[in-house]
C-alpha cells in the first residue's frame, strides 16, 4: 500500500478519536460477565472481573482491525476504540500509539485545568473516570493509558492450535492431582505456540526461562526441553503445584507463573492478606507492573472463553497436529542422528518432529545424543513387539548367527532389540517377500504393522525399504 494511502488512513484513525464525547465509564464492559467462569478455586473480586471483562472485550468481541485504549489498572477506565481497518500490522501499531497519545495529551489538560474552565470535551471527557478521583488521580491514570489491538482471530487460533494438546494436558494435570483447567495457562503464556520464543529469554509453550526451567527439565546446548510440550507441561504442573503449596492459593500460585513466587510472597506479607484483588490494588513495588497485576485476570478470561469455545467460536478445527503417538526409547549408548537414522529407518524430519527437545545444532553438526536420552519414536511398527530399530538390520537364521553380526554398517545392534529383530528377520525371510515388494508393505501383510502406521510410512516418508549399505549384508548371509 502506497505510504501516502497508509498516512490517510492513519489520520482517519485519530479522527475517530472524536467519539471520545460518548462516556464510557460504569462498567463498560459488564454484558462480558456473564461469561466468565468462577468457583471456589478460582474465584474473582470486582476489580479482577472488571480486568476480566476488559480482556474477554479484546479476545472476543474485537478483531484485530479495532484498537481500544484504556487504564490497565483500573479496567473500568474505557477512552475510546481507534478503527484500524485495512492497516498493515506496523501502520496499525503506529495509528494506535498515536491514538494513545492523543488521548493521554486530552487527558493531561483536563488534570491541570480547573473545573470552572473546562470545555464541553473535557466534561465530556471527566465523565470516563470515577466520580471520586481527584484529578490528581486523573494525571497519573494518563500516564498509565495504554492501547491495544483486539485479539478475536489470534485468540481462536490459539483455540484451533491447543486442541491436538488438550488431552495429553488433562492427564498430566490429572496425575498431579491438579484442576485441568490450568492448561488454558498457555493461552496467556505462547498462544500454545511450543516453538515461542520471548524477548527475555522465555522458551516453548509455557514459557520457562532457562533458571526456573532447570529445576524440572533437561535445558542445555544439545536438548531443550522446554520446547517439548509434553516434558514442558509436566513441568509447568510441578511449578504450579509447589506454587500452590507456598501461597496456599490458585489465584495467588497463577499470578506467581509470572510475578515469581518470591514476588507473590513478599506481596502477601506486605499486605497482610492473600486476597489476590486486594494485593492487586494495594501491593506496591516496581517489578509488579501492570502485566502482573492482569495475569489472574488474563487467565480467567482466557480459560473462561477456552471452556466455551464450542460455543463461542464455532467450526473450531486443527491448525496442525502434533507427532503422533510415540513408544519411548532410551538409549542405552550414545547415538549421532546419522546413526539413530540408519538403526530406525526413520529421516531427520522424523527425528525431529517426534523429539523436539532435540535443539537444531544436534541434526547440523551429527552431534550425539547423551546415553540415557528418552527417544521418541512412533508408535504402530510391528505391534507385537516394540521395533523402533529394526526391519532389515540383521543378517542369520538363529541366535548364534545374530550373535556373530552383531554390527550393522559399523554399528552395534542394541540389545534390546535383538530379540525383536529376530522376530522381523525370521518372517521376512520366510521366503513370502517378492524383490520388488516394500519391507513394512509386507509386514503390513503379516499382520505385524497396522494400516495406519503404514500410511504415517508413506506420508512421513520413512524409510520403507532397506538401506543400501543393507543390501551387501543381506546378500551375502542369502537374505
Amino acid at each position: 500500500m502506497p505510504k501516502s494511502t497508509q498516512a490517510k488512513l492513519a489520520a482517519a484513525c485519530l479522527a475517530g478519536l472524536t467519539s471520545l464525547a460518548a462516556p464510557a465509564f460504569a462498567g463498560p464492559f459488564d454484558a462480558n460477565r456473564a461469561l466468565i467462569l468462577t468457583d471456589n478455586a478460582f474465584t474473582a473480586d470486582k476489580t479482577i472481573l472488571d480486568q476480566a471483562c476488559l480482556m474477554v472485550e479484546l479476545n472476543y468481541r474485537m478483531d484485530e482491525d479495532e484498537g481500544l485504549i484504556f487504564d490497565p489498572e483500573a479496567p473500568e477506565v474505557v477512552l475510546g476504540r481507534v478503527p484500524l481497518r485495512n492497516l498493515i500490522a506496523k501502520a496499525a501499531e503506529d495509528s494506535l500509539a498515536k491514538a494513545r497519545e492523543t488521548v493521554r495529551s486530552r487527558v493531561c489538560g483536563l488534570a491541570v485545568t480547573p473545573e470552572a474552565g473546562w470545555t464541553d470535551e473535557q466534561k465530556a471527557l471527566r465523565k470516563h473516570f470515577p466520580a471520586a478521583w481527584s484529578q490528581g488521580d486523573i494525571a497519573v491514570s494518563a500516564q498509565r493509558l495504554t492501547a491495544h489491538r483486539g485479539m478475536r482471530k489470534s485468540f481462536r487460533a490459539s483455540l484451533e492450535a491447543s486442541l491436538p494438546y488438550l488431552a495429553m494436558m488433562d492427564s498430566v494435570f490429572r496425575a498431579e492431582g491438579l484442576p485441568t483447567r490450568l492448561k488454558y495457562l498457555a493461552h496467556v503464556e505462547s498462544r500454545f505456540n511450543p516453538e515461542a520464543m520471548s524477548p527475555a529469554g522465555a522458551a516453548g509453550m509455557w514459557q520457562f526461562v532457562k533458571s526456573s526451567g532447570a529445576r524440572f527439565l533437561v535445558i542445555d546446548e544439545r536438548i531443550d526441553q522446554r520446547f517439548d510440550p509434553d516434558a514442558s507441561t509436566r513441568a509447568a504442573a510441578r511449578y504450579l503445584k509447589l506454587c500452590r503449596a507456598n501461597l496456599r492459593s490458585w489465584p495467588l500460585a497463577i499470578m506467581s507463573y509470572n510475578a515469581g513466587p518470591g514476588q507473590m510472597l513478599d506481596a502477601v506479607a506486605q499486605t497482610g492478606t492473600r486476597d489476590p484483588g486486594e494485593i492487586i490494588r494495594t501491593y506496591q513495588d516496581d517489578a509488579f507492573g501492570p502485566v502482573s497485576r492482569a495475569y489472574y485476570a488474563m487467565f480467567l478470561a482466557a480459560s473462561s472463553l477456552a471452556m466455551q469455545a464450542d460455543k463461542l467460536y464455532p467450526g473450531l478445527h486443527k491448525l496442525g497436529t502434533p507427532a503422533p503417538g510415540w513408544k519411548t526409547l532410551r538409549l542405552e549408548h550414545e547415538w549421532t542422528p546419522r546413526q539413530l537414522r540408519l538403526l530406525s529407518g526413520y529421516s531427520t524430519a522424523v527425528l525431529m518432529r517426534y523429539n523436539p527437545a532435540l535443539r537444531p545444532v544436534v541434526f547440523e553438526r551429527n552431534l550425539p545424543l547423551p546415553k540415557g536420552f528418552d527417544l521418541k519414536l512412533p508408535v504402530g511398527l510391528p505391534s507385537r513387539q516394540d521395533l523402533q530399530f529394526a526391519d532389515l538390520r540383521i543378517a542369520g537364521n538363529g541366535t548364534d548367527e545374530l550373535r556373530g553380526h552383531p554390527g550393522v554398517a559399523g554399528l552395534p545392534v542394541p540389545k534390546f532389540a535383538e530379540s525383536a529383530l529376530m522376530r522381523v528377520r525370521q518372517t521376512l525371510f520366510a521366503g513370502g517377500r517378492r524383490d520388488d515388494q516394500p519391507v513394512m508393505a509386507y509386514m503390513h501383510s503379516q499382520g505385524l504393522l497396522d494400516a495406519d502406521r503404514l500410511a504415517l510410512a508413506k506420508q512421513d516418508r520413512i524409510l520403507i525399504e532397506p538401506h543400501p549399505a543393507l543390501h551387501a549384508m543381506l546378500r551375502s548371509t542369502g537374505g
